[in-house]
């Protein structure tokens, strides 16, 4: 099996500002496994380019088939979620691709309802929230990203000219008693769910909000994959879970089954990225109650032809394996070839 990794580096089409800073562009990097003439492709933000080049010998003698296997050689030398992660789903396009069928198929998942994606609305003054609103009037849902400063009142600007469904992540902005008067307040304005009121690590905090708050609240940055399920039972009433920080396709499917065990909602999200690893998880949209994949909406330029995103709709592709396709004409920093 031949392994290659870059970069891509894709200019957004306005800065996006959110607790954790300003970003104008996205920097991800791209393993493609080639075998047997067919080609899979994979991607994560903030894999390191040496784990994945240490990923190659992990793959020797390797064949989609042996998917799960393979998996279990990367974990078992250490491999971090990123670089697993893209591994991961090059590994899965792979499998569909040499199964001839869409990935989302082969898992039985075809014909089934998807729900709607928000659509992210960063950090901003409040002239551009009102004119954003106004803007995405037909979107279904909006999730506004809130800093240490918002009290919740930018909720209620939205609310003023937005009538569809709002959400809000507080990317753990706020002590609890301060996270409990913002979500009494988002509760006025309708906002149908809270992500992650209060910083990361903290769960007793965390569980302590999700008691008193009349909004229902998500963990996303304490959900970090499938061992830390379990201990959101009972403390929030869903997570968000993405690839990034699960592993990869395999072990989100095993969080997303825990997460149900557990009593759990289910969001699905992505970052700021390309179609490619939006698409990917696309294919596990039907096992969600609430979806957060609109990643490549606001790139300038989109390096993958893949999902297809409509006012909230989506369009899984039905092309083998994840369904995506690089536009050759998008610059790839250089990569290196190496034989697994």
């Amino acid at each position: 099996m031949r392994f290659r990794q870059y970069e891509i580096v894709v200019p957004l089409k306005e800065a996006f500002a959110s607790n954790t800073g300003v970003i104008t562009e996205v920097r991800q990097s791209v393993v493609e496994l080639s075998w047997q003439g067919l080609t899979g492709y994979g991607t994560a933000r903030g894999a390191d380019p040496d784990e994945l080049a240490a990923c190659a010998p992990l793959l020797e003698d390797a064949s989609p088939y042996g998917l799960r296997q393979l998996l279990g050689r990367l974990a078992s030398a250490g491999i971090g979620p990123a670089a697993a992660s893209a591994v991961d789903l090059a590994l899965h396009d792979l499998l569909g691709k040499a199964c001839g069928q869409p990935l989302h198929r082969i898992l039985g998942l075809d014909g089934l309802p998807v729900p709607p994606t928000a659509l992210s609305i960063g950090a901003c003054p409040d002239e551009e929230l009102i004119a954003k609103g106004r803007e995405l009037a037909d979107w279904p849902v909006l999730k506004l990203k809130f800093t240490p400063e918002d009290d919740g009142s930018r909720a209620g600007l939205l609310r003023s000219v937005y009538a569809g469904r709002i959400r809000v992540d507080g990317n753990g902005s706020w002590e609890p008693d301060q996270a409990l008067r913002v979500a009494r307040e988002l509760h006025r304005h309708g906002v149908e769910l809270l992500e992650q009121p209060v910083a990361p690590g903290r769960l007793d905090d965390l569980g302590w909000v999700h008691e008193r708050s009349p909004v229902p609240v998500f963990a996303d940055e304490d959900c970090t994959g499938p061992e830390s399920v379990p201990a959101l039972r009972g403390r929030v009433r869903g997570v968000n879970l993405k690839l990034v920080k699960c592993g990869g396709l395999e072990r989100a499917r095993e969080a997303i089954v825990l997460a149900r065990a557990c009593g759990l909602q289910v969001m699905l999200g992505c970052k700021v990225e390309s179609s490619l690893g939006v698409t990917a998880m696309a294919q596990l949209a039907p096992l969600a109650d609430h979806l957060d994949l609109d990643g490549p909406v606001g790139l300038a330029a989109d390096p993958f032809d893949g999902l297809g995103i409509d006012r909230g709709t989506l369009t899984i592709p039905g092309a083998p394996g994840l369904g995506v396709a690089p536009d050759p004409m998008f610059h790839r920093e250089d990569g290196e070839d190496r034989h697994g």
